[in-house]
């Protein structure tokens, strides 16, 4: 409508591209706003363009970030995983030990009581 024909005729006469609006730092950006002569109109509109390309770049920054969260966790959950089985089988292999010592234990305590027995 006739508002975007506006904001694009505003835009059309800042003296800088948006990709230098939003990357400028902020006191450059002003100084050549200022020198420029800039309108109020012009302003309010550099000011959008700065704000909706920051935040588009946080936005992606923020999407990149809870990508590189998600890969990590999913590395340790099969980290975990692996860990996980190692020690199940540790313990299987444990309780296995536990076992044979214990029937040792039964024949050698049978044995002793046998010899204690018949002397």
């Amino acid at each position: 409508g006739r508002g975007g024909r506006e904001r694009r005729a505003l835009a059309l006469a800042l003296p800088l591209a948006p990709e230098a609006i939003v990357t400028l730092p902020v006191e450059d950006l002003k100084a050549i706003l200022g020198r420029a002569g800039t309108s109020g109109a012009q302003l309010a509109l550099a000011r959008d363009i700065r704000r909706r390309g920051r935040n588009k770049v946080a936005a992606q920054r923020c999407r990149r970030r809870r990508l590189e969260a998600m890969a990590g966790l999913r590395a340790e959950l099969a980290r975990l995983g692996r860990e996980r089985e190692r020690l199940l089988r540790a313990r299987g292999h444990a309780e296995r030990a536990l076992g044979t010592l214990r029937r040792d234990l039964e024949r050698v305590t049978r044995q002793l009581l046998g010899d204690l027995g018949d002397g």
